[in-house]
């Protein structure tokens, strides 16, 4: 079971059980991280078009079925709540501010390029661009993960590596898609 240790001025999490970041003095961080990651979501999906005579109208590569199409909306859903508890875990850990702001940062530009890929995606029609957007996402959420995982905060790296691998998938597919669709 997962204990929180005061060390000098900061908390740090120790342990299997991620439950002590819904315990004082970390709940109030927590409740805000994951406020911001569902508000984030609900942003991202104000300029979704997927239900346009465009978006359907798309040429979908093989490596795209129905299936796991379909399951995009519950997939983003849990990457946001994720991106949250990360946030959460971030601040309940006794790392450096440095670190905390690198990892905070990360988190929140991470929400926006999801904002701008679903904008310039779905809203706009420039696959293009949104290969762009995609491939700087994966990268980023790829270097969040090895900044957690080189600073010892491993449940944060787990949080984090989960959006890296599904953006890389999205930046393959929506390539693919603007080489099938012009």
């Amino acid at each position: 079971m997962g204990v929180l240790q005061k060390t000098t001025t900061f908390y740090h999490y120790q342990g299997d059980s991620m439950i002590e970041i819904l315990k004082p003095p970390h709940r109030r961080p927590t409740v805000l991280c994951m406020g911001i990651a569902v508000a984030a979501l609900f942003l991202a999906q104000l300029p979704n078009d997927v239900r346009s005579d465009w978006f359907r109208s798309l040429e979908r590569p093989a490596e795209l079925p129905r299936s796991i199409e379909r399951l995009i909306g519950l997939i983003w859903t849990t990457l946001f709540l994720l991106a949250g508890l990360a946030a959460a875990l971030t601040l309940a850990s006794d790392r450096s501010p440095l670190v905390k702001r690198v990892l905070l940062g990360g988190t929140l530009t991470s929400l926006a390029l999801n904002l701008a890929y679903t904008f310039t995606f779905t809203y706009r029609h420039d696959l293009h661009t949104a290969v762009w957007i995609s491939g700087a996402l994966s990268l980023g959420m790829g270097g969040l993960s090895l900044w957690a995982c080189l600073n010892r905060l491993g449940w944060v790296a787990a949080c984090h590596l989960p959006h890296a691998l599904w953006t890389a998938f999205a930046t393959h597919v929506t390539w693919r898609m603007a080489n099938l669709n012009g």
